[in-house]
């Protein structure tokens, strides 16, 4: 198939990209290579990280590449439900806006939550305006590329490194499109254990356990495909040769994909992992993606969970008598240059702001360590600011806590919501000014102790203003 690229779009896009970024050129010609050279599923969900990796560009940096290309039109980002219990990609969508909270697996015949730090994974194809590929199209796929290549993920893998697509190969008894009105006929030969299937197409799920004493005689199993379901689409049969009649009497095409497993689904599946991918979560605390994509609004009203972040809220002492002494000019420029320097740390830190508050910022970070050492240089930045200042000026206070939160769409903006949030920003309320306050949830997490191990830290206890109980807290005194 001749590979059809937009060769003026392409040149006038890329030559943008250039213009405006501050990378390393061959960032921008590993990505024009690909999209010249690369093979049709290799343009199909892009796993930014593991580019990155076989491109040798450091991970922040392909990040933004790959956001700056969709930001420009390149390249389509793609918001994917993975299933936990098996490779499905379940549904894909363009846009945060259109996330689903809650989702189905018809393989798994299994309801789940979305969670944006496991099962979220952000992938980028190629923009059918740059280049025109197969997968934009799945209709026109074969059926073993549309469930193979298509419906499952690449990412998913067993613990020896066996890429589940693989094993589902060798389990698949049936895989085959079913026109309207068409009928197809198949013999299998059956041990114990369990069929399990769906048609993709229709959203439909079929089950079949196989136990008991084999059978000698042919057993005969007629299913219809009618209202987007198959009927029956559940039961048990026992080992031995069966013969499946499959009919489509819908007016629409569907398809059979049914394979055998020996082990019971909910063991097999505790097997599965996924090699490392961009989620939501580590998206969303990434500056690049709040600076491009901040006003993405997250359809609905409840939100969508974070299982941990870590928040961490700053303040500064003093500042009405900062604006009094220095003026409101001259104060507002200092905040402002006080600000640029916290988010020049933040972002180095892999985290992001969420929003500035009058004085205070809210960041983000994916964990409690990376939080902790950019709160430590932001006291070293505003230290040496005060220097060139010779006048400590500005005097930062700082709280860090981690758990379970929830993004939201407040003011056009993304945000997030929930007892993490308010307990962090209490804890910052806790502070004197040149220190830092954590809570024990931080303090215990991986790697913090270690950090911390050079600096005087006071343990405590406090009753935060909309808490029940007493927290316990660590002062870090700078």
């Amino acid at each position: 198939m001749e590979t059809k690229i937009n060769e003026k779009l392409l040149e006038k896009k890329l030559s943008g990209l250039k213009k405006e970024s501050s990378w390393n050129p061959g960032a921008i010609d590993k990505l024009e290579d690909l999209i010249r050279s690369g093979d049709d599923f290799s343009l199909f969900r892009i796993n930014p990280l593991k580019f990155g990796i076989d491109q040798n560009i450091p991970e922040s940096e392909v990040i933004d590449v790959f956001l700056y290309s969709a930001r420009a039109g390149i390249f389509v980002m793609n918001w994917q439900l993975l299933c936990p219990m098996c490779g499905d990609v379940i549904e894909s969508f363009s846009s945060l806006k259109t996330l689903n909270r809650r989702y189905h697996c018809d393989l798994c015949r299994t309801d789940f939550e979305a969670a944006l730090d496991d099962f979220i994974e952000i992938s980028f194809t190629v923009s059918p305006k740059i280049r025109e590929i197969s997968f934009h199209d799945p209709g026109s796929l074969s059926v073993e590329d549309y469930f193979f290549k298509y419906v499952f993920s690449q990412n998913a893998v067993f613990p020896d490194g066996t890429k589940f697509t693989d094993i589902v190969k060798k389990a698949v008894r049936v895989i085959t499109y079913l026109e309207p009105k068409e009928k197809k006929r198949y013999e299998l030969e059956l041990a114990e254990g369990y069929l399990e299937g769906c048609d993709r197409l229709n959203n439909a799920d079929i089950f079949f356990e196989i136990a008991g004493e084999p059978k000698k005689e042919i057993q005969n199993v007629d299913i219809k495909l009618i209202d987007r379901k198959f009927e029956p689409n559940e039961g048990k049969l026992n080992p031995g040769k069966v013969v499946f009649e499959f009919e489509n009497l819908m007016d629409r095409k569907g398809s059979v994909f049914i394979i055998y497993n020996h082990l019971p689904p909910d063991v097999s599946s505790k097997m599965l992992s996924y090699e490392p991918f961009l989620s939501g979560k580590k998206l969303l605390t990434t500056q690049t993606f709040r600076d491009l994509f901040g006003s993405e609004i997250i359809k609905v009203s409840e939100g969508i969970g974070i299982k941990d972040l870590t928040i961490l809220f700053t303040d500064l002492k003093g500042s009405t008598e900062l604006y009094n002494r220095m003026g409101d000019l001259n104060a507002f420029s200092l905040v402002n240059e006080h600000f640029n320097s916290l988010g020049t740390v933040i972002n180095k830190n892999s985290g992001a702001i969420v929003k500035t508050i009058g004085d205070a910022i809210m960041a983000t970070f994916l964990n409690p360590y990376d939080a902790i050492k950019a709160a430590l240089e932001m006291l070293k930045e505003i230290e040496n600011l005060n220097q060139r200042l010779e006048q400590k000026a500005i005097i930062l206070k700082i709280g860090i806590h981690s758990g379970p939160s929830i993004a939201v769409t407040l003011n056009e903006r993304l945000d997030y919501f929930g007892e993490t949030v308010n307990v962090a920003s209490r804890v910052q309320n806790l502070c004197d000014g040149e220190d830092i306050y954590i809570s024990q949830d931080v303090y215990y997490s991986f790697g913090v102790k270690e950090l911390l191990k050079d600096f005087s830290i006071a343990l405590g206890r406090a009753r935060l203003k909309g808490i029940s109980e007493e927290m316990e807290v660590y002062k870090i005194n700078h």
